[in-house]
């Protein structure tokens, strides 16, 4: 009994139980690869191309070009040598006068890592590699070398059949109890494997390979028929045809096959093009299935050595998985009838990426989340204390100005009518809860800025969580409070000053209380970035405290024939207006246009019945910010396991269907 996933019992060393993880496919006849980040994933584009040839092309002085496909490979200068299978090439012993596999085999890694660090903005920290079946700790041992060279973590190696079953029991929806077995068929590859796997809790066991000897793989055969059938008896391209690696004519020939193959899916007939100045044939369906006979021929009885082999019989068997990478015809109900177990075909380019990064993902990986991650300590600046007190400060100043700049009216000593910018109080609120915002960002990255006091260190989430939950309940006191001090200074009733208290905090407060309840789920990997978000742009908010404050002082408490009584007005209203445009979007082009067009738009139009309008205008950005935040927040705390949910139930209509 031969263990599919040895190394995955223990965390290797060098393995990150976060950051993007990165697969590899190096198994199939094109190399593709897969990236986990924060639980999503995503294929990665190599080179532009979701699937690289394999092919390497390696230059006087060492120089390696990747994606060299094999009639590329025969146009290559005399000076460069081709390496079509940089992996196979472990197989064998190294020539000294020969390039160096492992060198290969390193560059091809490290440049597929460069395309996935490219594409998603960050360096992969844990790697995965599929490896074909039956390797031993020698060839594991250069692999591992070859990915050391390439300055890539230590590689987790799965094997060709172990990932493609995990993807169809994740993916597709197959249910395969432990202790259960699957048959595997790779007719993806020459010469094509079949493998049974017996599953456990930890992964698969290997407990047989067998290798089904046919003379050609099916493109090689269909280059031959076509080659036989659309030239004369004379032709030269008939005599190279058993040299079809070595030829530039039988190649492309190969390649025109290759591709008519694949489009045959979806119509009966596919042109094949021929080297000038032959003209161009034709192959169908009932060539395909002709070529394809040979191995058909032989499936019952290899079916029947592995499971003897395997010492298991049909009854074990729970489902048969056939991996290829273009139509096989009468191949799944070949396996079906030979096996006596449903087959299923496989076809997706990244299945084995993605299967081998299932399976080191729920061995032993768990998608770090802020509520079990530490944050590096930093000390608290001067700087983060000035930017709390300017909002603190921005709100009290407008809290003062609206309550005692107020124009009172009283008969027999009873207050009967109160002048005053309810709007101005509704900012002055909204600003307590800003500030509680401000210091809610501060909590989780400064606290206990110094050496440790104790062993237990609090996460992030738990910071997170508290201090927003702070936040959101100062959001009601502060506007009660503000209310409160209000009608008691002007000696008048709550209510009004109540209504745009509690009217321009609460919804700050029920942001910040969602924040608390999700902020803990988001992935440690976005966890900065989302920090770096969350806090509240103070200078913003300063120029909007400001333009109101001068434009209430220039209406309200200026004599109207003050010198300069406008322009301060008209300063302060433009002064939200750039606030207003600030506040509202993170994109910079779109800021200054929608900032310059409401500092005009506010300086012309502001007067006292407009001021409440122009206020309103920036508390509705400053309410919009929190929401944006909020939903950010959410997706980055929930999306990937969304995403899961519904892989989980795709998985299932597929099983249903």
């Amino acid at each position: 009994m031969v263990d599919v996933l040895p190394t995955l019992h223990a965390t290797l060393p060098g393995m990150s139980s976060g950051g993007p993880r990165l697969s590899i496919d190096l198994t199939s006849p094109a190399v593709a690869a897969t990236v986990d980040r924060s639980g999503t994933r995503i294929p990665v584009l190599i080179g532009g191309q979701l699937v690289l040839p394999p092919g390497v092309a390696v230059a006087p002085g060492g120089r390696l070009y990747f994606g060299v496909d094999a009639t590329a490979g025969q146009t290559l200068p005399a000076d460069h040598h081709f390496v079509p299978d940089p992996v196979n090439q472990l197989r064998a012993a190294p020539d000294p006068t020969d390039v160096d596999p492992v060198d290969v085999v390193g560059g091809l890694l490290r440049h597929v890592a460069e395309n996935a660090r490219h594409q998603i903005g960050q360096a992969v920290t844990s790697l995965t590699l599929t490896i074909p079946a039956g390797w031993g700790p020698r060839r594991r041992d250069l692999l591992t070398t070859a990915a050391t060279r390439a300055d890539l973590p230590p590689p987790t190696l799965v094997t060709a059949p172990a990932a493609l079953a995990t993807y169809a029991t994740t993916t597709l929806g197959l249910t395969a109890p432990a202790g259960t077995c699957l048959l595997v068929c790779h007719a993806d590859q020459h010469p094509p494997t079949l493998t049974v796997l017996q599953t456990h809790t930890n992964g698969y066991h290997e407990l047989a390979i067998h290798v089904i000897d046919t003379p050609h793989d099916l493109d090689q055969a269909l280059t031959h028929h076509v080659i036989t059938t659309a030239t004369t008896h004379d032709d030269p391209l008939r005599h190279r045809i058993a040299q079809p690696d070595a030829d530039r004519d039988v190649t492309a020939v190969r390649e025109a096959v290759r591709q008519a193959r694949h489009a045959l899916t979806t119509q009966d007939r596919a042109p094949v093009l021929l080297p000038a100045p032959r003209p161009p044939t034709v192959i169908t369906r009932t060539d395909v299935t002709t070529a394809t006979q040979p191995l058909l021929q032989q499936i019952p009885t290899a079916v029947d050595a592995i499971l003897d082999a395997a010492d298991i019989t049909r009854d074990h068997l729970v489902a048969v998985i056939a991996r290829q990478t273009g139509p096989v015809p009468d191949l799944v109900e070949t396996l079906t009838t030979a096996a006596g177990a449903t087959a299923r075909a496989v076809g997706h380019p990244h299945a084995l990426a993605d299967g081998a990064l299932t399976l080191t993902t729920t061995t032993h990986h768990r998608t770090a989340t802020a509520a079990d991650t530490p944050l590096p300590r930093v000390r608290l600046r001067i700087s983060d204390l000035i930017a709390t007190l300017l909002l603190g400060g921005s709100s009290l100043a407008m809290l003062l100005q609206a309550a005692y700049g107020a124009d009172i009216r009283a008969i027999d000593g009873r207050v009967v009518f109160v002048n005053t910018s309810l709007s101005e109080l509704g900012a002055a609120s909204a600003f307590a809860v800003l500030t509680a915002y401000a210091v809610a960002y501060l909590a989780p990255t400064t606290w206990l800025a110094g050496p440790p006091t104790t062993n237990s260190e609090p996460t992030a989430g738990r910071l997170i969580r508290h201090a927003y939950l702070a936040a959101a309940a100062s959001g009601p006191v502060a506007g009660i409070l503000y209310g409160l001090a209000v009608g008691t200074i002007t000696e008048f009733t709550y209510r009004p000053f109540l209504t745009w208290t509690l009217g321009w905090t609460l919804p700050l407060a029920a942001c910040a209380a969602v924040i608390a309840l999700a902020a803990p789920h988001i992935p440690a990997d976005d966890l900065p970035a989302w920090l770096t978000r969350a806090k509240p742009a103070t200078l913003h908010a300063t120029i909007g405290a400001t333009g109101i404050l001068l434009m209430i002082t220039s209406m309200a408490q200026m004599p109207i024939n003050s010198p300069g009584v406008g322009l301060v007005g008209i300063t302060g209203a433009a002064l939200i207006g750039v606030a207003t445009g600030l506040t509202i979007t993170r994109i910079r082009a779109v800021r200054v246009i929608i900032a310059t067009g409401l500092a005009i738009g506010y300086a012309l139009v502001h007067t006292w019945p407009n001021h409440n309008a122009l206020i309103i205008g920036y508390l509705l950005a400053l309410t919009w910010w929190a929401i944006h935040l909020t939903a950010h927040t959410l997706r980055l705390a929930f999306s990937f396991r969304a995403k899961a949910t519904l892989q989980r139930l795709s998985g299932d209509r597929n099983q249903t269907s």
